[in-house]
């Protein structure tokens, strides 16, 4: 292993992988999004950049708030200012929006509007997004194998209306076939048209 370490120019001329993104990786990505992994994926996805900056906000409200107060009393000891930092931390993003708000008179009601839905989703997010997806996800999946089950059901259906039909057209009407090879899971009876009526049963 080299000692040596790159220079600015060799660091520059290899760019790093998301520095550029090609139409070949937004059609991997897009064909990704059509599988079940590829969109539980994006959903986590979506979630941990959500949460994210979900923290983002509530930092942003305990400097402030910190900010404030050292401002507004600069007389104050060093060790009461981490107390009161090391208090904030421990506050809910609801509880450090209501301290703003003692503080802080916005004139726009679209602003107080949006902060207060930023805690609305927020809260959401945090404690009922998953609960309801993955119930929906839960559900969404049991459906799915349902149907996936009923179509292969079907399917079978078909191909064992066909064999039968087919093989006594075949025999003349020998009502022999594979059975004692094979395992019935259920049976079926199927009426024919009237204009089969003649057919061997």
């Amino acid at each position: 292993m080299s000692d040596q370490s790159p220079s600015g120019d060799e660091i520059s001329s290899h760019p790093m992988v998301y520095d550029t993104v090609t139409e070949a990786d937004l059609d991997e990505s897009l064909q990704m999004l059509k599988t079940r992994a590829g969109q539980v994926n994006a959903v986590f996805a979506l979630f941990g950049s959500a949460a994210q900056h979900a923290q983002h906000f509530e930092a942003a409200l305990a400097d402030f708030l910190s900010e404030y107060k050292k401002l507004t009393n600069r007389g104050g000891r060093l060790r009461d200012f981490e107390a009161l930092d090391q208090n904030l931390q421990k506050k809910t993003l609801g509880t450090l929006l209501r301290e703003f708000s003692k503080y802080v008179t916005i004139q726009d009601p679209n602003v107080v509007g949006f902060l207060e839905m930023a805690l609305e989703k927020r809260n959401f997010l945090m404690h009922h997004f998953f609960l309801d997806r993955m119930e929906l996800l839960s559900e969404l999946t049991g459906i799915d194998n349902l149907l996936e089950q009923a179509a292969t059901i079907t399917r079978a259906m078909r191909i064992a209306m066909s064999r039968v039909i087919s093989s006594r057209e075949l025999d003349g009407g020998s009502k022999e076939d594979d059975t004692e090879h094979s395992k019935a899971l259920f049976t079926a009876t199927i009426k024919m048209p009237d204009d089969r009526e003649g057919m061997p049963n």
